[in-house]
């Protein structure tokens, strides 16, 4: 799968699946919610990061089971499900991701911005990797991810997108599903082709 593809894939989010710096606040070994919950209590710009992680993790892991739509903000689930669509991550444990650090939004203390780099490889033994700004809302149940941002190509402004705007998420969702099918097209014929030169 080719960069632009494994980033569609990862922008998208509900085919579900970033180089930045920072200290290293988390990275991808898996972590409880006890964990998650006490890193979010220890400092106020951890309960974001901890968000993020666990949302990352639970991408990451993939499953019918994983609970990583619950850590959208109510809208952007209201959003989704009007659309028909839900979180399904596509679970890659190869995949591994760091999240680097929290900032506030000035002007809007329920709002922060959680950086993190998001690493995929690739099927000829290189890795991608994805830098990843989130956007996190501070709700009654919690801090929650409303949409990101993303590098996909460095000659190209970043990639936008907003978990709410479900018109936004409908249209960049059939885009990802026609680079799906077109990647599967393509595995197909090759390897059609390397039967035939046999």
């Amino acid at each position: 799968m080719d960069r632009f593809a494994i980033g569609y894939s990862l922008a998208g989010f509900l085919v579900l699946a970033a180089s930045g710096c920072g200290s290293k606040v988390a990275d991808s070994t898996p972590a409880s919610e006890s964990a998650a919950s006490a890193l979010a209590n220890a400092t106020p710009s951890a309960a974001p990061v901890a968000v993020v992680s666990q949302f990352l993790d639970e991408v990451r892991r993939g499953g019918e089971d994983s609970r990583a739509g619950n850590l959208l903000t109510q809208q952007a689930q209201a959003e989704l499900k009007r659309i028909g669509r839900s979180i399904e991550p596509i679970g890659s444990p190869d995949a591994r991701f760091v999240v680097t650090r929290a900032e506030s939004v000035p002007g809007e203390e329920n709002s922060a911005l959680v950086h993190s780099i998001w690493t995929e490889p690739n099927g000829d033994g290189s890795k991608s990797d994805f830098q990843v700004v989130w956007a996190v809302e501070e709700e009654p149940v919690g801090w929650r991810i409303s949409g990101l941002a993303m590098e996909i190509d460095p000659a190209q402004d970043p990639v936008i997108i907003d978990f709410e705007n479900g018109e936004l998420m409908a249209k960049l969702l059939s885009q990802s599903d026609v680079s799906d099918t077109q990647a599967s097209e393509s595995r197909s014929q090759a390897a059609g082709e390397s039967t035939i030169s046999r």
